[in-house]
């Protein structure tokens, strides 16, 4: 990349393809030196290309990055901003596609010299200084919220605002977003008070407090307006490991001014879970068939990994569970279809990511005895992968009553430890040829404690103690136990 010229913000940016893939594989230290050179020119359009490509080792690392006007912007929205895994989405998630032309109405059509003013603040302030971006955002935040809808109305009574705001008007998903973010905007403190309240994100569990919290900042907000509620309580669910906690909870709270709309906002939360599942397991089962989300520039899209497609489908699970008890008070057979649609759709995600790929992605980790009587050599990275899809076939169990898996992982279970066995118990055979040669009969022992760990998360350390004494006894292990 070229040196920008002396007192600009922007120089030719070149070579920045082939740096997009060696930024995948650099050390930590080094990675995070070449972000920091390349925010100083991020305006460019290359850099630009290159954020999204490396934005996930960015979001792995979450490293302390400049802060910026539209970092600011966003801050009472982020909890719903799209995720870059593109499978766990947020309760009334915002697409990251919305991100630059809000920005742009801001800037067209907001105070420009409170802009400039805040500008210059937030470049004199220090990554990780929140109290400070939020001190920036009071005055921000209101600003940007009048301005995008000032301009969205123009442009629907006049025809004659910006061109970002006639732009919107063609695209109504957009636009919707676009006014959603300036509700958020809206009680953008308010928000930022009630992240601290519920933190850690993800929370695991709603306590009291936590509930407590919710209600003075849902007081808070319909004091301002009782429609703002809503995106208040949206933005409080998606910090929530399970979102579905908020609905058990939602009609013992409080509105305030909102106390009116207590039921249609309840029933428009409970729909956008729903949905928010639907949209979920739709995403999982697309990973399961291969059509995931690639990690980098050049790398192609892959089928879900084993142990990622379990965790999905517990939270999936629970939060299911939890809307279904709620719902049940409904009596509304639409929620219950739809729920038990979203279950289905998660088993077949299990199915097909876990069960189905077990032969491939356990068994072929231990090499078939060679023809030549030597040892296959030892694939670290494949038994790594291994034992990762046994721990998730594992973990099956706990989903087996919910999703009705029993029959299938019984089957799948009993032919891993059947073909474990026969793998090992093969090598076992040909361990004799490769004990004359130190170096083989190194790693046919590998090779052979490899089989027995499979075997050992598949079927149980129980199981696994038969196959343990007979590669022992082969090895010569017991007679240097009992000398």
């Amino acid at each position: 990349m070229e040196k920008a010229p002396h007192g600009t913000g922007q120089g030719k940016v070149d070579r920045l393809p082939g740096l997009e893939s060696r930024l995948f594989d650099i050390p930590e230290d080094k990675f995070i030196e070449v972000v920091r050179l390349l925010e100083r020119v991020r305006d460019h359009p290359d850099v630009r290309q290159t954020f999204a490509a490396i934005r996930p080792r960015l979001v792995q690392l979450r490293p302390g990055r400049r802060p910026t006007m539209k970092r600011v912007l966003c801050m009472p929205f982020e909890d719903v901003l799209e995720g870059f895994s593109g499978i766990d989405v947020p309760l009334g998630r915002i697409e990251r596609r919305v991100i630059e032309p809000v920005w742009r109405l801001v800037t067209e059509c907001g105070d420009t010299a409170l802009i400039d003013q805040l500008d210059r603040q937030v470049q004199e302030t220090a990554p990780g200084n929140i109290n400070a971006l939020r001190n920036i955002g009071r005055r921000l935040w209101p600003m940007a919220a009048q301005a995008i809808r000032g301009a969205i109305q123009g442009a629907v009574e006049q025809g004659g605002a910006r061109q970002t705001a006639r732009l919107l008007l063609g695209d109504e998903d957009l636009r919707r977003q676009v006014l959603d973010v300036a509700a958020f905007l809206d009680i953008g403190l308010t928000l930022e008070a009630l992240k601290d309240a519920l933190a850690p994100k993800p929370l695991p569990v709603l306590d009291r407090h936590h509930v407590a919290a919710i209600e003075q900042a849902a007081q808070a907000a319909a004091r301002q307006s009782p429609t703002l509620v809503c995106s208040l309580l949206l933005a409080a669910a998606s910090r929530m490991a399970n979102p579905a906690d908020l609905l058990a909870v939602l009609n013992d709270i409080d509105l305030g001014k909102a106390r009116r709309e207590q039921p249609a906002i309840f029933a428009q939360l409970s729909g956008l879970v729903v949905t928010n599942l639907e949209e979920r397991s739709a995403r999982l089962d697309g990973a399961g068939h291969g059509k995931g989300h690639g990690a980098g520039p050049g790398r192609a899209d892959a089928a879900i990994a084993p142990e990622e497609a379990v965790a999905i489908a517990e939270r999936l699970v629970a939060s299911v569970a939890t809307t279904s008890a709620v719902m049940d008070f409904l009596a509304e057979p639409v929620y219950r279809e739809r729920l038990d649609a979203v279950k289905a759709a998660v088993r077949t995600t299990v199915a097909g990511s876990v069960l189905d790929t077990a032969p491939h992605g356990i068994l072929t980790a231990v090499a078939a005895p060679a023809t030549d009587g030597r040892p296959a050599a030892v694939d670290d990275d494949v038994q790594t992968a291994a034992e990762d899809h046994a721990r998730a076939l594992r973990r099956c169990e706990g989903l087996a009553d919910a999703l009705g898996l029993h029959e299938p992982l019984k089957d799948a279970m009993a032919s891993m430890e059947k073909g474990l066995l026969e793998r090992a118990h093969a090598l076992l055979a040909q361990y004799p040829k490769a004990a004359g040669d130190p170096d083989d009969a190194e790693t046919a022992e590998i090779n052979l404690f490899y089989a027995l760990r499979l075997l050992e998360l598949v079927a149980g350390p129980a199981k696994a103690d038969r196959l343990r004494t007979a590669i022992m006894a082969a090895t010569g292990e017991m007679e240097g136990e009992g000398e």
